[in-house]
């Protein structure tokens, strides 16, 4: 559901995405440009080998940690390299900390390592601090970008949570229509338990729609249920006034929307 508008608007400006495939190869062309040559994962049969010419190539296998160079120094490393912290960031090492993509805590996204940085520096100044936030945000910055925090209904349900789902579309919000994000066909959906009426997560799907995850984060942070976001006034006209509609929809009672 969240990839839909993506899928759509990859579609409209004629850019074609090949699933299910293998890279196997690229050659340089005599033109400076490189022809990637792919095949389909379940075909045998190299005589079918497809291509595409590009200008650039971007590589994107995963990732893994640069931490070879700590190995002597008797840092502790899990089986595939990152280091060993706990929820302090701390390592085996009395007064070694690490934090961000080179250890085994947390996801591995830039404002996670920032913000285990900033416990650190507290937590070294006397302060007691620990790594356990209830959300991380996560943004894919395509176009239209697409948002998540906290769980999704599939993964509120897997974990046992009798659920709510309330959306709104951007169509329909009056600050998305002046900047023409409504035509990504976006929408914001909110996720609560059905029978407090926490708030387990948002998604959401659309042009700027990253700028609105602050709010959705925080509410998660806090114990938010659905009213307590009812209740707080949003500035009309702006886009965070999706949030308010969409947490109205979960509730039965949207204002603007169907």
């Amino acid at each position: 559901e969240l990839r839909r508008p993506l899928e759509r608007y990859l579609k409209k400006n004629k850019i074609k995405v090949h699933l299910g495939v293998f890279a196997k190869g690229i050659e340089d062309q005599k033109d400076g440009r490189t022809k990637v040559n792919f095949i389909d994962k379940n075909e045998k049969n190299e005589a079918k080998m497809q291509s595409v010419i590009a200008d650039k190539v971007l590589v994107t296998v995963g990732r893994k940690p640069n931490s070879e160079c700590l190995a002597p120094t008797g840092v502790a490393l899990d089986e595939r390299g990152f280091v060993k912290v706990n929820q302090r960031c701390e390592t085996n090492m009395r007064g070694v900390y690490a934090i961000g993509d080179v250890t085994n805590l947390g996801e591995m996204l830039a404002h996670v390592a920032s913000f285990q940085g900033e416990m650190v520096a507290e937590i070294i100044s006397g302060k007691n601090r620990a790594y356990e936030p209830a959300a991380v945000p996560a943004i894919v910055f395509t176009e239209p970008e697409i948002v998540s925090v906290g769980l999704s209904p599939d993964e509120a349900k897997a974990a046992g949570h009798p659920i709510i789902i309330g959306k709104f579309p951007l169509a329909a919000n009056g600050r998305a229509l002046t900047q023409e994000a409504e035509k990504t066909g976006g929408f914001v959906r909110v996720v609560a338990r059905e029978d407090d009426h926490r708030v387990l997560g948002v998604q959401a799907v659309g042009t700027h729609i990253s700028e609105l995850v602050g709010e959705w984060t925080l509410a998660i942070e806090m114990g938010a249920v659905l009213e307590d976001i009812a209740a707080t006034i949003h500035a009309h006209p702006t886009m965070t006034e999706m949030t308010h509609e969409a947490v109205l929809a979960t509730l039965g009672h949207a204002i603007h929307s169907a």
